[in-house]
């Protein structure tokens, strides 16, 4: 080989020096007849006709396979709303080249995403067979994010983990994982990741977690971020560990739902990344940021799960919650506080909102609501207003039970110097109820 591109580089110069004007020795120019000849790519020049000219070269780097044109059969495709559409165009004559049959399994994947009977007749059918088939043979020829999403789609259909095409999009897939763009495998883990276990793909699985930790610097979105990190992020420490230091980076185009999303994230898994958990909270206090009841009630239960203090966020979700009150359900009352029980904060205006609604509702609030509120007010040591209407409605909800203990437990609470004498039953009881 290296013989061969000497020979040939030195063609190319002796043709090219040929060809040059030439010089006298003293640097003066040399009147010739006619003007110079310069190289040229044409088909009369002598270099053309050499095999390693340049001209041959610059002619073969211009070889591309450019996209088909979009014809009627991918507008059917498209606008199918029956499978019967779908394996129709099997036997009409058209050209289904490697990207549309792709494209139609695809599409057949979608349209029965919701109709698990109908995937078991649509495996059975012969025609659907003859697809599968096709596809097969021309796997090689898929594109990147047709693959991805075609692999993905064979998975959501049923196809049983002994199917050979199954088999053979899967091993197409292991070959091109180092050429697929992190996009097209961030979309693979969040959508395949939960199928790939099922099926028993672990060694794709596991494969495909390894490179998406070893590119996690090509993260450019919060977006993709934060869907990993919900969907991916338990299956691997380590990579979590990444997605972690990237949403750190990232943290400043995070919108409200984004946060949410990661701060519900971590508190599932019992992550307690304290560096995160501050940028978080930051941004939080410092952007003007439209807080909705749904990301404000999530918001307090991951604080309270976390066990992380910070001041300034609590009096922003107490000042935001306080207006949602009255549309609150029990539930949502009940969890938010003791969700800042949890954290042993309180807010007094909060907390006597909280208090009236128990009032309001008294004859739809639901027992174990009711027990947790009360040991949410004993833990941070609140007593309502109205405390003697709300102890009597307490009282008069408990169930009847044999316990020797239970009339102590349902006496109305005393004031003392701890202000939770009255309380104090309620924590250590032993009734199941009152555990809750």
């Amino acid at each position: 080989m290296a013989s061969r591109l000497v020979r040939r580089c030195t063609c190319l110069l002796r043709e090219a020096a040929r060809l040059a004007p030439a010089m006298s020795p003293v640097g003066q120019p040399r009147l010739t007849r006619g003007a110079p000849r310069t190289l040229t790519s044409s088909a009369t020049s002598p270099s053309s006709h050499l095999p390693g000219s340049l001209s041959e070269l610059v002619e073969r780097g211009q070889v591309f396979t450019p996209y088909p044109e979009r014809q009627e059969v991918d507008h059917l495709i498209e606008r199918a709303t029956q499978p019967e559409e779908i394996l129709a165009l099997l036997g009409g004559g058209h050209c289904l080249h490697q990207n549309r049959a792709a494209l139609m399994v695809i599409q057949l994947s979608r349209l029965l995403s919701e109709k698990p009977k109908d995937k078991a007749l649509l495996i059975k059918d012969a025609r659907f067979q003859h697809l599968l088939r096709l596809v097969n043979s021309q796997i090689n020829a898929v594109w990147h994010g047709t693959l991805v999403k075609l692999l993905r789609s064979l998975y959501a259909l049923g196809l049983p983990a002994t199917s050979k095409e199954l088999q053979s999009v899967e091993q197409e897939v292991r070959w091109r994982m180092r050429r697929l763009r992190y996009k097209h495998l961030a979309f693979l883990a969040e959508s395949s990741a939960t199928y790939m276990q099922e099926q028993g793909s672990q060694e794709l699985l596991a494969e495909l977690l390894v490179h998406l930790e070893r590119r996690w610097t090509e993260i450019d979105d919060g977006r993709t971020v934060v869907a990993m990190m919900v969907k991916i992020g338990h299956l691997s420490q380590s990579l979590m560990n990444r997605l972690e230091d990237k949403c750190l980076e990232l943290v400043e185009q995070f919108g409200p739902e984004e946060l949410r999303k990661v701060l519900v994230m971590l508190a599932a898994q019992n992550r307690r990344s304290v560096p995160l958990l501050r940028a978080v909270s930051y941004h939080l206090v410092q952007k003007p940021f439209t807080l909705t009841k749904s990301i404000l009630l999530d918001l307090a239960y991951a604080y309270g799960k976390l066990g992380f203090h910070q001041t300034q966020v609590f009096q922003r979700l107490a000042a935001d919650l306080l207006p949602h009150t009255p549309s609150l359900t029990s539930s949502e009352v009940a969890r938010c506080t003791k969700s800042f029980a949890f954290l042993k904060w309180l807010s007094l205006p909060l907390f006597e909102a909280f208090a009236q609604h128990v009032l309001d509702r008294a004859q739809s609030i639901a027992l174990p609501h009711l027990c947790n509120m009360l040991l949410a007010f004993a833990r941070v040591n609140f007593r309502p207003e109205r405390e003697d209407q709300f102890f009597s409605l307490v009282q008069s909800s408990a169930p009847p039970a044999p316990s020797p203990s239970l009339p102590l437990m349902l006496n109305p609470p005393r004031r003392s110097s701890s202000g939770l004498a009255g309380v104090r039953g309620w924590t250590s009881a032993k009734e199941p109820w009152a555990q809750r």
